[in-house]
């Protein structure tokens, strides 16, 4: 019988706690430990839509990246996202396990299946975070100018859109960081990257990009950090084959483009 405490370690031994900023929280958020799992929901986030989706599917446990639990809670009732969500998984008896910033600077983890889906090739640590370990950087199969770039990484993570600025540059080298990573960009550039593909990005950090002769591309949180929902899936089905996994059909980008 497998547990939720033997998934647990599967995915500590993936990324383990230590790996993560010490802002964080990772790790069991709600559920019974000791609870036997034949059905495991991956997802990016832990929703009411993914919960539901869990119970329909009879799965006993949520896999996901964004920490369901990350503030301090006060109260968990009706009157919030976050409170729904958790009512309806204890309601349910369904386990949340949330691993973030552990997996971004794991090996295999978020930052290495962005650089994949991107095709970077001789990929190396990009060296940010409290440990070393967050972002990573390659060079791309091909130099490419900073719109084709652009246009590049829109196709190869199905996003709605990107915005990015131009850094004047060819690019033959890039650095990627999943999520909120546009404060990183020194690190991009000390490891030689012209690009820089990010999810969140505010004005400020797109004009200092550009003065520093950075494309910088924010190609939306979704696209860039939902890939380890599959990573999170396959690690738990190759060990343990007699459980049942599954990623998110319904959990899709909050942010649409017109």
């Amino acid at each position: 019988m497998t547990t939720v405490q033997d998934i647990l370690h599967i995915l500590e031994e993936f990324a383990p706690y230590p790996l993560a900023e010490s802002w964080d929280n990772v790790g069991l958020m709600a559920g019974d430990r000791r609870q036997a799992v034949t059905r495991v929901l991956c997802a990016l986030d832990v929703t009411e839509a993914v919960i539901a989706e869990a119970a329909a599917l009879g799965a006993e446990l949520v896999v996901a990246h964004h920490p369901l639990i990350f503030t301090s809670v006060k109260a968990v009732t009706e009157d919030d996202a976050a409170g729904r969500t958790l009512r309806r998984a204890i309601r349910q008896d369904i386990s949340v396990i949330c691993m973030h910033t552990n997996a971004d600077c794991a090996e295999g983890g978020v930052n290495d299946a962005l650089a994949a889906a991107l095709g970077l090739t001789d990929v190396v640590q990009m060296g940010a975070g409290e440990g070393g370990l967050l972002g990573r950087v390659g060079d791309l199969a091909h130099p490419m100018q900073p719109e084709e770039f652009a246009r590049f990484v829109k196709g190869s993570l199905s996003a709605g859109g990107v915005r990015f600025t131009d850094g004047g540059r060819e690019i033959t080298r890039a650095a990627v960081g999943g999520g909120a990573c546009g404060k990183l960009m020194d690190f991009a550039l000390e490891k030689g990257a012209q690009a820089f593909v990010i999810g969140d990005c505010s004005y400020d950090l797109m004009q200092r990009a550009q003065s520093l002769g950075l494309t910088l591309v924010d190609a939306g949180h979704f696209p860039t950090e939902n890939p380890i929902a599959a990573v999170f899936a396959a690690r738990i089905a190759a060990a343990c084959p007699e459980v049942e996994t599954h990623v998110s059909a319904v959990h899709k980008d909050c942010i649409q483009f017109v």
